[in-house]
């Protein structure tokens, strides 16, 4: 059942000669499932992420992680 499976959201902080920009990524049992940004802070780029989870999987991430 898709319920029992891990959903880990990751934040991404790139820095590059335009300054920092934050992207995400959602994984479900070790798979990407989609990728979005680029954000310019990384609350932004954590809320639509979650907003992701919610609306296209049913449900929260079980774990965020900011690299």
């Amino acid at each position: 059942m898709d319920r029992d499976r891990m959903i880990e959201v990751i934040i991404e902080r790139w820095s590059g000669p335009d300054g920092v920009t934050f992207r995400w990524s959602v994984w479900r049992d070790g798979r990407r499932v989609e990728m979005g940004g680029p954000y310019g802070t990384g609350e932004a780029s954590e809320q639509d992420a979650i907003a992701f989870c919610r609306g296209a999987l049913g449900r929260e991430p079980d774990r965020i992680t900011r690299l």
